[in-house]
């Protein structure tokens, strides 16, 4: 847990808490079951200044689609034009880049989106950058005619692969599965596999779980076998970032 106190004049870290100084206006300030919390514009600001790169998308994604998209997935101009608001707003408040850690929060929040729907897209766009595969479309509509084939969550445009985020919720969450067995979900995901295939500018259909963006190699194998080219230093890269972010700086 992170602290601001004003009492203090450097960083204090111990076991569970971190003590940073500086002062909270009233403004970046919400309470929450009495609790008194920084305002999702600062919490964003904060982590972007203070996180890596790939913890500061995260935390900026997550902002930004609870304030662009806060009654869940819309597209149009007056949704690209908030994002957009949103964003500059956000980029406003970090400073100059200059500042301690400024050019890496101001990199962070540029590459940010509303249109990740969780944490493990999010993830997963932040990997696929490290890759090498920086131009990614999420959220991608495709209709063929008049006909609705489906939503993937991420579009490799260059190489015609939709890549589907797929958590054990999915299987196992009653709300999502509305009734079905987990067998007729996967029978449900073959068939709008098939349908998104139609499209002309798919020519494969690629799922990964959340244990795929933790080990990029198990995500470069999938994407391998979908013809997506991946120079293999970025994937020696990517790995050792990797296991920087979950097993900590001697992993």
């Amino acid at each position: 847990m992170t602290v601001i106190d004003p009492r203090r004049t450097t960083t204090r870290r111990s076991t569970d808490l971190l003590r940073r100084p500086g002062s909270v206006q009233a403004a970046d300030r919400d309470e929450l079951h009495g609790v008194w919390l920084t305002s999702l514009e600062r919490t964003a600001v904060d982590v972007a200044r203070s996180a890596s790169f790939g913890d500061a998308v995260l935390c900026v994604d997550a902002v930004l689609r609870r304030l662009v998209l806060p009654d869940g997935h819309r597209t149009g101009a007056a949704v690209e034009a908030e994002f957009l608001r949103r964003r500059t707003r956000l980029m406003s408040r970090l400073g100059p880049s200059s500042h301690p850690g400024g050019r890496m929060a101001r990199r962070a929040v540029e590459f940010s989106s509303a249109w990740a729907e969780n944490g493990g897209e999010s993830l997963l766009r932040v990997v696929l950058f490290e890759l090498g595969l920086s131009s990614v479309e999420l959220q991608k509509t495709f209709i063929l005619g008049d006909r609705f084939l489906g939503r993937c969550d991420v579009f490799l445009r260059t190489f015609g692969v939709a890549v589907e985020f797929d958590g054990h919720i999915k299987l196992t969450d009653p709300e999502i599965l509305a009734g079905r067995t987990p067998a007729e979900a996967i029978r449900l995901r073959g068939r709008r596999d098939r349908r998104l295939l139609r499209h002309p500018e798919i020519r494969h259909v690629v799922h990964c779980e959340y244990a795929d963006p933790v080990f990029p190699e198990r995500l470069v194998e999938l994407l391998r076998a979908a013809d997506v080219l991946i120079d293999p230093r970025r994937v020696t890269h990517a790995a050792r970032v990797a296991r920087r972010r979950f097993v900590g700086a001697s992993g």
